[in-house]
């Protein structure tokens, strides 16, 4: 059970006898039209032509039909006041309809257009049916031999048991694409067969068989080839290699395909040909992109080809794609969006070839040894980061320190509780003094040492030489030198 209910709000009565005798029967568009026409007589507005096409969606010809359609059925009354357009709700019809059905029986004027009528459909027609044909005519504007020509149509695609409501949407949509005459009407016919035949054609290829295309299947043809511009032969070109037999809406899957390919500008046989070759290649362009991640299982999936699109217009061709994700991999990750920022990196540091971008990584590979060296001597096991990598350039080529004066600054932090803030407290002391070489480094540490073993209120680094063969006593002091150090930064 449903039920309805209203809150207070404003409100715009609607005329009983036009919802139980006219709307169900109507245009849905015409509906709309009146509707809203109501509610704007009752709040008094006002609106021009343009305000009324984008509040209800329809062209100004289609709310036209639709009020004339109104005025018709005795709802609306139009009058000029001015430059302005004026139409008048009536709260009911002004003649009463007569019948059971509440609709005004029809005025039999032509005979023979009804003999015809009920000779086409093979059924006796209702006076609400007659009533509702004598819309296509009195309100749509179609003549009879079109209405004659229609019917025809829709009966050898429909048979004879065609409702009125389908035969009124057939008019409505011939009397908005201009169908006014026979000749156009025949032409309409004809195009459609056309059409049929076609779609027929798909669906056999399909394995759908035992009956004709739906209205549903027409509008997904007639789609395809009037609006996206699709051939017959170029839709049977794209449905090859496509296996439709499991799928429950075809058509629909047909559309889907379609679609991607009008999106990127290929209707024609030859574009789609071009088209799917070069999505094989992006197909197997990701297949070594998840080789060089190291992926064992290589099925591509959307996710992958968005990655691989937004790569690709960074502006790097393939070869260096799979460059960054072999270097992604060595540096042991294996996300996918780890690999755009790679590139956008060297991009921004104006890598533009494969060469430079070489000669770049064989340079940070040999810092990454040289600050494996520095790590190792002063006891940090850890891998090297790009960090690492930028803290020994900042002060190696940066600063001009020598490597030999790191590895003396790694020794003195060997023994530190934490070695590797306490090589940074180093660096940072001896870059500030200016030491470069590592005559520098032990001169530096030699005379704070011997400052303090004078009795100066000064803080020192102990004095080590790489060829010293007594380390014992030279640890000796460095450890005492380096718990007094501990406290550098505070």
């Amino acid at each position: 059970m449903i039920k309805f209910s209203l809150k207070e709000q404003a409100t715009t009565p609607v005329p009983t006898i036009f919802l139980k005798n006219y709307m169900c029967d109507a245009p849905p568009d015409y509906v709309r039209v009146y509707l809203y026409g109501l509610c704007l007589a009752h709040t008094g507005e006002s609106l021009d032509g343009v305000a009324m096409e984008e509040r209800l969606h329809l062209s100004s010809a289609q709310i036209t039909s639709a009020l004339e359609y109104w005025e018709t059925k005795g709802f609306v009354k139009s009058r000029s006041a001015g430059k302005t357009k004026v139409y008048d709700f009536m709260t009911e019809p002004e003649e009463q309809p007569a019948g059971d059905d509440g609709r005004k029986a029809p005025v039999y004027e032509y005979k023979n257009f009804n003999n015809m009528l009920a000779t086409l459909l093979d059924r006796n027609l209702s006076t609400a049916d007659f009533n509702k044909i004598y819309d296509f005519t009195d309100v749509f504007g179609l003549p009879q031999d079109v209405v004659i020509t229609m019917v025809e149509y829709c009966v050898a695609a429909k048979g004879k048991n065609v409702s009125v409501a389908y035969l009124d949407k057939v008019a409505q949509t011939w009397a908005e694409d201009g169908i006014d005459t026979r000749e156009k009407a025949q032409q309409r016919v004809e195009d459609h067969r056309a059409a049929a035949s076609g779609a027929k054609v798909l669906m056999r290829t399909m394995g759908i068989t035992g009956r004709s295309p739906g209205k549903r299947e027409m509008d997904y043809y007639d789609k395809w080839t009037e609006k996206w511009g699709f051939t017959q032969e170029s839709i049977q070109y794209a449905m090859r290699d496509v296996e439709f037999s499991a799928k429950s809406e075809p058509f629909a899957y047909l559309d889907a395909i379609l679609r991607n390919l009008y999106e990127n500008g290929a209707v024609s046989s030859r574009k789609i040909n071009e088209f799917n070759n070069a999505y094989a290649r992006k197909k197997e362009n990701i297949k070594e992109v998840l080789g060089a991640l190291e992926y064992t299982r290589k099925e591509v999936t959307p996710r992958h080809e968005r990655f691989y699109e937004e790569w690709a217009e960074i502006g790097y061709p393939h070869s260096i794609i799979l460059l960054a994700c072999r270097q992604t991999a060595k540096n042991g990750s294996r996300r996918f969006e780890s690999i755009g920022g790679l590139l956008k990196k060297w991009k921004e540091d104006g890598f533009e070839t494969e060469q430079s971008i070489h000669e770049h990584l064989k340079r940070q590979d040999d810092i990454k040894l040289l600050v494996e060296q520095v790590y190792e001597c002063a006891g940090i096991g850890r891998q090297i980061g790009d960090a690492d990598r930028k803290l020994y350039t900042e002060y190696v080529y940066g600063k001009g320190m020598s490597h030999d004066a790191m590895m003396y600054a790694a020794e003195i932090s060997s023994i530190a509780n934490e070695p590797s803030s306490f090589l940074r407290k180093v660096l940072s002391d001896w870059a500030a003094r200016g030491v470069k070489t590592l005559d520098d480094a032990m001169k530096q540490n030699m005379d704070r040492f011997s400052s303090d073993m004078k009795g100066k209120n000064k803080k020192a680094f102990s004095q080590h030489t790489y060829s010293n063969t007594d380390r014992e006593s030279q640890k000796k002091a460095a450890m005492k030198e380096i718990e007094e150090m501990e406290g550098l930064d505070d």
